[in-house]
C-alpha cells in the first residue's frame, strides 16, 4: 500500500484473510486498501468483520467514519468517529473530523 499498489494489496490481504480469517488486522488492512481504491462499500463490509472480531478496534471505527463521510452520511460518520474517540481520545485527525462534522451538521439545521 505504501507504494500505491492498492489492487495488489487487496489481493494479498484477501490471501491473508483466507489463511487466517480470525486475524482482524488482515480484514482491516484490506478495508484500508478498498478505501484507497474508492470502494467504500467493500471497505465498510470488511470493517464490520474487523469489529466483530475486535470491537475495540478504534482504527476500524475511524475508517468507518471516513467511508461514511465519502458516502455522504455525515451523521453516521460522526457517530463512528465519536466511538473511535471514546476508545482512543488522542487521535488528533479524528478530533478534527468530529469538530468539522459537528460544525457542518449544525449549519445544516
Amino acid at each position: 500500500m505504501a507504494e500505491g499498489r492498492h489492487r495488489d494489496a487487496v489481493r494479498l490481504f484477501t490471501r491473508v484473510i483466507e489463511l487466517a480469517p480470525e486475524f482482524a488486522e488482515g480484514w482491516n488492512r484490506r478495508a484500508t486498501a478498498y478505501y484507497l481504491l474508492g470502494r467504500y462499500h467493500e471497505s465498510l463490509a470488511d470493517i464490520e468483520r474487523v469489529l466483530e472480531l475486535e470491537p475495540r478496534h478504534f482504527g476500524a471505527l475511524s475508517g468507518r467514519g471516513l467511508c461514511l463521510e465519502r458516502l455522504e452520511k455525515p451523521r453516521a460518520a460522526l457517530e463512528a468517529f465519536e466511538a473511535a474517540l471514546k476508545l482512543n481520545p488522542y487521535m488528533e485527525q479524528v478530533q478534527i473530523e468530529v469538530t468539522r462534522l459537528r460544525d457542518r451538521l449544525d449549519r445544516a439545521i
